[in-house]
């Protein structure tokens, strides 16, 4: 077969161009693609499929004509024949939109020859037998592609025309790149980028870089679907996402959504509030009704130092237009950082950020519209559990509720992936959604803290004085109760309260602080954590504070309580900065200060350095519980509690010891232990003399007088 053959597309003939409609003739500058609506989107693959098609049969008719012009019919038919299959496959072809690359040509303002200059850039990617046809028509080429001479002499040279300002374009949007970096440009050529070549294609690929996942429409829950605090649905009521209905009713009633108007009034969607907490899946929620997809970018990516960021991939932007999704950024700012979003070439419409609700943003596109999420109240809790735990926990799920207070995220995974429970009641099912939610997030606490062990920590290990009794009484009261805390007091005393509680534990060591911490965890049911000074200080500025950051936001959406042991080393008093290292101190203790006040979980703090301490931590402190050196009654009770059952000291050696030992419980313990492994190996009971002589190793050890002499 000749081309000659397949009239009308013969030389003489009117053929379309690439991109361009099909009336337009070769070298006619086909017109920039009109804006599309922005409610217009392709209702299956097909028409990107289709379109796709069509352009490439196009582009690949170009590279037929330039070789018949260079090389002649009778050779293009008898070398490359492939070429007539494609010629007659545009012959036989209908006119296809493909609407994703028509968004693309407006938002990224291509020139009119650009996506013909991609497509055909692009040809070698399909079929490689196009390398070929390249060679035959430069035969002194080095390259498989279309070099800078064979383009300049497809598409000119005019100023603001031609190849130049489309092949800039394509650059800016990372459409296209260079096979060599750094190459001469006339020495230059180049290849497509594969992410959006491929999203072109309607093959978009679901991770096409680290930290950059695509969400499919069907991933995402329906807004309808969410289970939503009143001041959010109210919003969402007010901009005609929702029914009116559903905003005015209360947390239990189900939302019901509508379609978004178009065209969206907002540049930017911004979810605050706390980590897994429902704030990526709105984004993305809001993205379904309108029918795209969500693109998930993590931002700064992982690994960037604070306030050193690279920039984002050039390709972005426009792999968001052909992939037919909303940007969402997952922001993750350095405390006190104002943090640059990154470029989006080739994209418009508005874009979702997930942060905190103190993150700073430079430069954010306006309008912006802000949705604050906050932690699930009670009656919140108890919607989503009766919504999405099995009967058990439905029939429950008010008692269970009150005992939790995970965020929503993580109490919906807990909740779908919780195992058959065997103990129906309130707080075994409620111990074991925790420690479900643990599993799925306790990698960003392991890091930062160490997991206490709370199992039999009871009340009666404690020996305390009346005053401290009470102290410890009214904290765990002020833990219990911090939910239902809120609904007791005025609206404007309520409004600034938080449920989060801060006490400090003072007193010389030994005396049972951090004992006392874990009783208070036992009987509230929670999971305890060390602070690990270790891994949470770190030389480089700015990393501390975000280490402390990431470990009180993971411990209150997981609902842990945090036990800051020795804190006087994090809340030392701000001194006068005399150097560098004076001026970043200080600034470590102001991030804590403000974060502390705002943290919404439970944290201990224990010292026995109180003096060291600055005072404007005192005031942030809920409650300040002392603990005292024992007394002789204390002491007397210390021993007996520590003691084997089966010990052979007489009741007025006990006296005695009591008497003239002023030790404190770490101290008693120590002792009890040390005598207690001597009677073991001699396979005996603890007596007497092996107390005494635990007791002078112990009086040597901090260097004191034995008072019992010798």
């Amino acid at each position: 077969m000749k081309l000659d053959d397949l009239a009308p597309l013969n030389a003489g003939a009117a053929r379309p161009a690439a991109g361009a409609p099909a009336d337009a003739a070769v070298g006619e500058q086909p017109a920039p693609a009109a804006d599309p609506p922005d409610n217009e989107k392709p209702a299956s693959p097909d028409p990107v499929i289709d379109g796709f098609r069509a352009l490439l049969l196009a582009a690949a008719w170009r590279v037929t004509e330039a070789a018949t012009e260079r090389l002649g019919d009778a050779v293009v038919a008898d070398q490359f024949p492939f070429l007539l299959d494609y010629a007659q496959a545009l012959a036989e072809s209908e006119e296809a939109l493909h609407p994703p690359l028509l968004h693309l040509a407006h938002a990224a303002q291509l020139p009119a020859s650009a996506l013909e200059i991609w497509l055909v850039t692009g040809l070698i990617d399909e079929d490689a037998r196009f390398a070929q046809v390249y060679e035959a028509i430069e035969p002194g080429s080095t390259e498989c592609r279309p070099s800078m001479a064979l383009m300049q002499s497809w598409w000119g040279t005019e100023p603001r025309e031609g190849l130049r300002p489309a092949l800039r374009r394509l650059l800016e949007c990372g459409l296209l790149h260079a096979c060599q970096p750094g190459a001469a440009r006339a020495e230059s050529s180049y290849e497509v980028e594969d992410n959006c070549w491929s999203a072109a294609r309607g093959e978009a690929p679901a991770r096409p870089a680290p930290g950059i996942r695509l969400r499919e429409v069907n991933e995402a829950p329906a807004l309808g679907d969410l289970t939503l605090d009143g001041g959010t649905r109210e919003t969402l009521a007010a901009l005609g996402l929702m029914a009116d209905g559903a905003a005015s009713g209360d947390a239990r009633q189900a939302n019901k959504a509508i379609a978004p108007p178009a065209p969206f009034p907002y540049a930017s969607v911004i979810a605050r509030g706390a980590g897994h907490n429902g704030r990526t899946s709105l984004l993305a929620a809001l993205a379904r009704a309108e029918g795209r997809r969500a693109l998930l970018i993590d931002w700064p990516p992982e690994g960037a130092a604070p306030g050193n960021h690279a920039g984002a991939p050039p390709w972005l932007g426009a792999f968001a237009t052909l992939a037919w999704a909303r940007p969402i950024l997952r922001l993750r700012p350095s405390p006190g950082e104002r943090l640059r979003l990154p470029a989006l070439t080739g994209y418009t419409g508005w874009i979702g950020l997930v942060c905190g609700d103190d993150d700073a943003i430079e430069e954010l596109p306006a309008p912006a519209l802000v949705l604050r999420l906050p932690l699930p109240d009670s009656a919140l809790r108890e919607v989503l559990i009766a919504r999405h735990g099995g009967p058990p926990l439905a029939a429950q799920s008010a008692e269970v509720a009150a005992r939790l207070h995970l965020s929503s995220g993580y109490l919906v995974s807990a909740l779908r992936t919780l195992p058959a429970p065997r103990d129906t009641r309130p707080g075994p099912l409620a111990a074991g959604l925790r420690e479900v939610a643990l599993a799925g997030g306790a990698c960003e606490l392991d890091n930062l803290a160490r997991r206490l062990d709370t199992r039999g920590a009871e009340r009666d290990a404690l020996v305390l004085d009346a005053d401290l009794a009470r102290d410890l009484d009214t904290l765990e009261a002020r833990c219990a109760q911090r939910d239902r805390l809120r609904g007791t007091l005025p609206c404007a005393f309520a409004a600034r309260l938080n449920a989060g509680v801060r006490a400090l534990f003072t007193g010389p060591s030994g005396t049972g602080k951090t004992l006392a911490a874990q009783v208070l965890a036992a009987r509230l049911g929670l999971p305890l954590y060390r602070l690990d000074l270790s891994s949470v200080v770190s030389k480089y500025i700015g990393e501390t504070e975000r280490n402390l950051h990431r470990l009180l936001s993971a411990a209150e959406a997981l609902d842990v309580m945090l036990l800051l042991d020795e804190g006087d080393a994090l809340l030392a008093r701000r001194t006068k900065v005399g150097n560098a290292h004076d001026r970043y101190a200080n600034l470590e203790t102001n991030f804590l200060l403000q974060r502390l006040e705002t943290h919404r979980g439970l944290v201990l703090v224990t010292t026995n350095a109180l003096e060291r301490i600055d005072t404007a931590f005192l005031r942030r402190f809920d409650l300040l519980v002392h603990f005292r050196a024992p007394e002789f009654h204390e002491r007397l009770a210390l021993w007996r509690a520590h003691l084997p059952p089966d010990h052979a000291l007489p009741d007025d050696a006990l006296d005695r010891i009591a008497e003239a030992c002023a030790l404190a419980g770490g101290q008693v313990r120590n002792i009890v232990l040390d005598a207690a492994s001597a009677a073991l190996a001699r396979a005996s009971h603890v007596t007497e003399a092996l107390l005494m002589d635990a007791l002078r190793r112990e009086y040597r050890r901090g260097g004191s007088l034995f008072p019992l002499g010798h």
